[in-house]
């Protein structure tokens, strides 16, 4: 099994996590990605997009794509530990709360946030700090304050237990984080600590130290924010 995406794509992090927690194997090609996509990943996916999981990577005309997809695929390949609640209510509202996250908080975070500083350091331009304040302060009055809302006396967004609501949630507010935008916790101290409780997670705690030495190699300068 291989998976291929670049590493900091939030939905390569939402399968990664999936794959951890259910412990298991795979191979990683971290080379896809919008600033240059490998010869013949048209094969893959026609959409070149990320990510993208073969099953048998000998046979690249046959991949699964899409994070959710290849999600769920995982989900059944390997039940236990369950991220799909098995209740009905609870399978509902993860899944919206799942593409909630992918869509509109993507969208928003990705485009008004993440891309004006990463994407302008890693073509050797100046980060748009100011652009990504008014892209965070956008999704902040409406996004994240119904996320907030939705965590009103609760530890996860679906049901009991840890899900996929909760990984998908986490790995868009980890991106933001990535480029200096901690969610306020005088702000939003809810999805705060919800945020805590996930990102301190051991599927998840091992990609954020990845992350964190390739911006120590790299040289890159991303500060906090203040909020």
């Amino acid at each position: 099994m291989q998976l291929l995406g670049a590493p900091l794509s939030p939905f390569i992090k939402k399968v990664r996590i999936v794959a951890a927690e259910k412990a298991i194997d795979y191979d990683y090609d971290p080379r896809p990605s919008p600033l240059g996509w490998p010869e013949g990943f048209e094969r893959i996916n026609p959409l070149k997009r990320i990510p993208a999981l073969l099953p048998d990577p000998s046979n690249p005309d046959y991949a699964i794509n899409d994070s959710s997809a290849i999600c769920a695929y995982l989900d059944r390949l390997k039940p236990e530990p369950a991220l799909f609640p098995a209740e009905a209510e609870a399978l509902g509202r993860a899944l919206w709360i799942e593409e909630f996250c992918d869509s509109e908080l993507a969208a928003k975070a990705g485009m008004g946030v993440f891309r004006p500083v990463f994407f302008n350091i890693a073509t050797g331009k100046a980060a748009d700090y100011e652009a990504a304040k008014v892209g965070f302060e956008g999704l902040a009055g409406t996004l994240l304050t119904y996320l907030e809302k939705q965590l009103d006396g609760k530890t996860w967004f679906a049901g009991d237990g840890f899900s996929i609501a909760d990984i998908a949630t986490t790995c868009q507010l980890y991106n933001l984080s990535f480029v200096g935008f901690d969610v306020p916790a005088a702000r939003f101290p809810n999805l705060a600590a919800h945020y805590q409780r996930c990102s301190g997670r051991p599927s998840m705690a091992g990609l954020i130290a990845n992350d964190q030495a390739f911006v120590a190699k790299a040289g890159f300068e991303l500060p906090k924010q203040e909020l």
